[in-house]
């Protein structure tokens, strides 16, 4: 059974890896948002330009750190991804 997962160390994960979160700062910045979608899963969206490129990115980046991640993309709302334990 998975265990639990939290949208801020997946936050701090995607900074790590040299990612740029939309939330931090006193400015808004093109990058990454969290948000937890459940005990076990935590959903991002990219807030800016080249929207797919980058959750492309982040995909990888996750993936590389044992998460397993799949793409969102519903008809009529932005795309995102999804990450959990592996």
């Amino acid at each position: 059974m998975p265990s639990r997962i939290h949208a801020i160390d997946i936050a701090r994960e995607l900074a790590a890896a040299g990612h740029t979160n939309s939330e931090k700062g006193h400015t808004w910045t093109p990058g990454f948002r969290v948000s937890q979608a459940s005990p076990r899963t935590v959903r991002i969206h990219h807030d800016g330009p080249d929207e797919h490129t980058r959750l492309d990115q982040y995909a990888t980046a996750l993936r590389n750190l044992g998460y397993a991640v799949t793409s969102e993309r519903p008809r009529g709302r932005r795309p995102s991804i999804r990450a959990t334990h592996a």
